[in-house]
């Protein structure tokens, strides 16, 4: 079932922006903070793209 599949991606997604906002409350100043934030996010967006297009293709769906 997609739903199973989804806990786990939804996990992941739960722990970078966990991440991303601990990290964010550790830098000097508030331009500090959305810089590390957008570092640790761009970071994490191959990773969960492919997370995405495996679970795609897993259901039958043509990812190009």
């Amino acid at each position: 079932m997609i739903t199973d599949d989804l806990t786990p991606l939804r996990d992941k997604i739960r722990s970078m922006v966990r991440q991303a906002v601990i990290a964010g409350r550790h830098a000097t100043s508030s331009e500090d903070a959305a810089r590390i934030q957008d570092q640790m996010v761009a970071a994490s967006e191959g990773n969960l793209m492919r997370d995405i297009t495996a679970l795609l293709e897993k259901y039958g769906k043509d990812v190009k």
